[in-house]
C-alpha cells in the first residue's frame, strides 16, 4: 500500500484581535497561510493589504512569502485596530 501525505489541516480565518475573534470568508492552514491563495481579494492602503475584519472593522495584513519549496504564499501575519 502506498503512504498517504498529510493532508493540511484547513480551518476558517479568525481575526487576529483575540479580543473580537470574529470568523472571515477565507480558508488558511498552519501559521494562517491562504489555502486557497485569495491575496488579490485583500484591500490595499498605500502598499499594505489586508482583510477587513465584518465583526470589530480592523485590519488582518496580508504579507507574502516565499515558502521552504520556493513558491510564493500570503499569509494574515498580523492585526491593526480599526481606526
Amino acid at each position: 500500500m502506498t503512504p498517504r501525505m498529510a493532508l493540511p489541516k484547513i480551518r476558517v480565518l479568525r481575526c487576529l484581535d483575540t479580543a473580537c475573534d470574529g470568523m472571515m470568508a477565507y480558508e488558511v492552514i498552519d501559521d494562517n497561510v491562504l489555502y486557497v491563495d485569495l491575496a488579490y481579494t485583500a484591500r490595499d492602503d498605500g502598499g499594505k493589504r489586508y482583510f477587513p475584519c465584518p465583526k470589530c472593522g480592523g485590519r488582518n495584513i496580508v504579507e507574502g512569502f516565499v515558502d521552504e519549496k520556493g513558491n510564493q504564499k500570503h499569509r494574515v501575519s498580523r492585526f491593526e485596530a480599526a481606526g
